[in-house]
């Protein structure tokens, strides 16, 4: 059986997936040249000159890991979703994990979870993606 944890400690779970995924997502999204508003350089080893959306082998098994923690997650604790919320949540997941979304697209998508998600306690967007505008290419 499932052992029960507190909607906060859930919560704060979900946070840290999901702070994970933006992380290598932006690895990804800064190598492929976007970084130069900010005024840094780098990215994901190894990133640079892959198509766009593609991450390395290493990488998407991260991030499939982190995608299939957090769905688990959320099955496990679906007493505390609504039954929209939760499938909107799965919609999105889903979203991250597919190939043929941008980086910046799939980092929207990150802010529109934590925008829209109850479970996560934030009723504004906490997410400073002001520097992806325009970027749906």
């Amino acid at each position: 059986s499932t052992r029960k944890y507190s909607r906060r400690a859930v919560q704060k779970r979900m946070r840290t997936h999901l702070r994970d995924v933006e992380r290598l997502l932006l690895r990804y999204y800064h190598a492929d040249g976007h970084d130069a508003a900010m005024g840094t350089l780098g990215g994901a080893p190894g990133a640079v000159g892959r198509p766009s959306g593609a991450l390395l082998l290493t990488d998407r098994g991260l991030l499939v890991l982190e995608l299939h923690t957090l769905l688990q997650r959320i099955v496990d604790h679906r007493h505390l979703f609504e039954m929209t919320d939760m499938q909107n949540l799965v919609e999105d997941l889903s979203d991250l994990e597919c190939d043929t979304l941008s980086f910046a697209q799939k980092l929207h998508t990150i802010g529109r979870i934590y925008r829209t998600q109850p479970i996560l306690g934030s009723n504004v967007a906490r997410v400073g993606l002001a520097h992806l505008a325009g970027d749906f290419d």
